[in-house]
């Protein structure tokens, strides 16, 4: 594995003054030393049993123990998203597993990543919302990840070392967000592993010193043609968790049957961590009135943690006279999975709209995955949702890097094409009622892409790690 820092490339003399000018102001700001250790625990999860969550600690406290270390960061959902399809394999074999979340661990290391997590979430829906010259520059923003980016990144991650110092170094690491595995490699663990978001190839995201695996064979040929060294970067396959991967061809055969026996269609709507789509999907839910009144369809909307985002669509539904019923704890929406299975008869009537709201981050973000498996179709943004085993119908971007997820999925036949426009997501779900080939073929496609293993990249991850 190649260790040279930034894998032997340069950066231009600009680009070194900007880092150090960058990383010596946050150093003063946030009075960022690395003589100052951070002790930590580790506390259980009261989602997931097994699942050890790293906390700040203290004298009296154990240190985490030995297992495999996820390293994630709450930004937006889709890292978190991804360490779950990680710790979720990892729990199924029975193996001791600990998620590092770099904003649970309380210091001024933490209140340095979040405050830069702040700005990326604002002007995520600030683009999302205006739309035009905003979105474009946003765009384009987000799409700029280039050596500069990495060398900067790098830096950072000296800087927060503490944040994982008191964990031990033959512990292995898998890291779903660049700037965990940076810190893992500063720190010296023996085995970090490097899980690469979405399907657009930047410096940025890489792990100097890490194994960096992509999801998709274009994502591989196009690092290796950035001067990325073959030993340092391998493809694995889709980020998903252990029980989507696990069902994927029977779910496929349970919805194609659903399509010949045209059954009501459901569309599963999930709210992005930034909460970006509050706008479209407004507009969505008014073009999709009388079809949601008729009951010819059914949505899923889930707001997670966005209780702003919920309040408003209770408000535009109220508008629109559309009947619909509020679910707002992990134990309501657990009773509802078992009263709507996707492959019985509804027991009881389904309601044309389902909001669904929680407490907690882990619920918001967690609900999805398994209200997927009682869904037709996942109405979303090309985000990390957009590799995962169910048919697809993409609605507006946030930020370019986004727009290769979907040519990813259209490679596979199991997603359309990006709707940057609510009136063209509202033809696709009419299609998808009037034209039951379009979901058959992308169950078909499902299964296909099951059985060639595209899906289990996460599970080749945990076996990587704990070789």
């Amino acid at each position: 594995m190649n260790h040279e820092p930034l894998f032997g490339m340069k950066t231009g003399v600009i680009g070194r003054q900007t880092t150090a000018l960058i990383r010596t102001f946050l150093q003063k700001k946030y009075d960022l030393t690395q003589s100052d250790s951070i002790p930590l625990t580790a506390v259980p999860s009261p989602l997931y049993d097994g699942l050890q969550l790293i906390r700040r600690g203290g004298d009296q406290l154990a240190p985490p123990g030995k297992g495999l270390v996820v390293g994630s960061v709450r930004m937006g959902y889709g890292h978190h998203r991804m360490a779950l399809s990680v710790y979720s394999h990892s729990l199924a074999q029975g193996k001791p597993t600990f998620l590092h979340d770099l904003l649970a661990v309380e210091s001024k290391e933490s209140e340095a990543i979040a405050d830069i997590d702040h700005g990326y979430s604002y002007f995520s829906r600030l683009a999302s919302d205006l739309g035009g010259v905003v979105e474009w520059m946003w765009g384009q923003i987000m799409a700029q990840g280039n050596i500069s980016s990495l060398d900067l990144s790098v830096q950072l991650a000296d800087l927060y070392k503490n944040l994982m110092r008191d964990i031990s170094r033959d512990n292995p690491v898998i890291t779903t967000y660049p700037l965990n595995g940076q810190i893992a490699v500063a720190n010296g663990f023996k085995k970090v592993i490097h899980l690469i978001c979405d399907n657009f190839p930047q410096h940025f995201l890489l792990v100097p010193g890490a194994i960096n695996l992509v999801q998709t064979p274009s994502a591989y040929k196009k690092f290796i043609s950035m001067g990325v060294p073959s030993d340092s970067i391998a493809y694995a396959g889709h980020w998903v968790s252990h029980d989507l991967v696990k069902n994927a061809i029977p779910d496929s055969q349970v919805r194609i049957k659903r399509v010949q026996d045209k059954k009501k269609k459901r569309f599963l709507i999930p709210i992005g961590g930034a909460g970006a789509q509050k706008g479209f999907v407004s507009d969505l839910l008014k073009l999709s009135t009388a079809d949601l009144v008729r009951e010819k369809i059914s949505f899923f909307i889930n707001t997670g943690d966005h209780t702003k985002v919920f309040s408003a669509l209770e408000e535009v539904l109220a508008q629109l006279k559309i009947p619909f019923e509020s679910i707002l704890t992990w134990e309501e929406m657990k009773s509802f999975l078992q009263k709507f299975p996707l492959d019985e008869e509804d027991k009881s009537k389904l309601p044309p709209i389902v909001l669904f709201n929680f407490p907690t981050h882990t619920e918001a973000f967690s609900a999805t995955d398994i209200l997927m498996r009682v869904s037709d179709v996942l109405v979303t943004k090309p985000s990390e949702l957009a590799f995962f085993p169910i048919p697809k119908l993409f609605i507006r971007r946030v930020g370019d890097h986004e727009a290769a997820s979907v040519l990813r999925s259209q490679e596979l036949g199991e997603g359309t094409s990006e709707c940057r426009e609510p009136e063209i997501a509202y033809d696709w779900i009419k299609k998808f009622q009037s034209e039951p080939d379009h979901l058959l073929k992308m169950n078909e496609n499902i299964i296909r892409a099951s059985d060639e293993d595209v899906y289990g990249g996460s599970r080749k991850a945990v076996q990587l790690a704990l070789e």
